[in-house]
């Protein structure tokens, strides 16, 4: 896939894989995302295992795929990085509000989730991933 086509494959999906580290493990849950064109935007459980991963060891692997039943018709998108944990209020706003607006909400709807996140940085885990080490592949 061109950087171009993975970047559109990015915008245009909403559900994605978030690989951390656990210890000398890998660990993966999945989550819904929205990218600003420089980050992938997303988060998990504050004080949750995804997030004690990451506060211990930032390295993450963001993984989105898509199939059709048969397997014919596929893609997948891989964006390796460091996240960024987001603890001030207005950057997580920030943040939820770019996700929000994804996923067909008002864009202020979220913000009661960030003001919940932002009370105790320490567990939070809302995070980005920089949108600069990339890799896609497709079945045509």
């Amino acid at each position: 896939m061109t950087e171009k086509e993975i970047r559109d494959f990015i915008e245009e999906w909403t559900w994605g894989t978030l690989i951390g580290v656990d210890g000398d493990k890998p660990y993966a849950i999945e989550v819904t995302y929205a990218s600003d064109g420089e980050y992938i935007h997303c988060g998990s459980m504050p004080g949750g295992r995804m997030a004690r991963c990451i506060k211990k060891n930032p390295n993450v692997v963001f993984k989105i795929c898509n199939a059709d039943k048969s397997y014919r018709s596929w893609k997948a998108v891989i964006v390796e990085g460091k996240a960024e944990r987001l603890t001030k209020k207005e950057d997580i706003l920030a943040s939820i509000r770019i996700i929000a607006k994804k996923m067909g909400m008002k864009e202020k709807q979220l913000d009661p989730l960030a003001e919940r996140i932002a009370s105790d940085p320490e567990t939070a885990n809302s995070i980005k991933i920089p949108i600069k080490v990339i890799g896609g592949r497709c079945s045509s």
